[in-house]
């Protein structure tokens, strides 16, 4: 049964993975990203960071650390709360888990301003399959609701990154 969830509790996820993000960003585990995934009563089923740099894996994205950690090849119901606008590969694994709804905070351009553009990666798949893509604003895929939740901080969470004088992009 699907639970309905109020803005003030979308929110809190957000914050949530936003708090998280900081977390692995601070302790220098990867960039400035977090993931929440709640089932489909709104509960908490999952909250990881990014960790390509503590693993040394390229794919250690937080969305796909929050997809492992359920172990689940289907997850019709569930939300995610991404505190970026996903890239390619994490889009593709929220589409092959069968994911309802994504929440993202910060959008494509303020991602690309922090470092992490996927610019070119865009233009191949376009070259690939013969279109035009562009980052999604809110939309909606036949299988997958997306909504930004812009919050402030999410902007400050990507301008500590910025700031921080350590920091290694990857």
């Amino acid at each position: 049964m699907q639970h309905t969830v109020t803005m003030d509790t979308h929110k809190a996820h957000m914050l949530a993975a936003i708090e998280a993000a900081r977390q692995g960003m601070r302790a220098h585990q990867g960039g400035p990203f977090g993931a929440l995934i709640t089932d489909p009563a709104g509960r908490v089923a999952a909250v990881a960071h990014n960790a390509v740099l503590a693993s040394g894996d390229c794919t250690m994205h937080a969305e796909i650390a929050a997809l492992r950690k359920l172990g689940r090849t289907s997850l019709r119901g569930y939300t995610l709360y991404a505190t970026g606008f996903p890239c390619v590969m994490c889009l593709g694994a929220i589409l092959w888990s069968r994911l309802d709804t994504l929440y993202y905070c910060n959008d494509y351009a303020m991602t690309r301003d922090a470092g992490f553009g996927d610019a070119a990666f865009l233009q191949t798949f376009g070259r690939i399959f013969h279109c035009t893509p562009s980052p999604a604003g809110d939309s909606s895929l036949p299988e997958l609701t997306i909504r930004r939740l812009p919050l402030p901080e999410g902007a400050a969470l990507y301008a500590e990154w910025q700031a921080m004088a350590d920091r290694q992009l990857y």
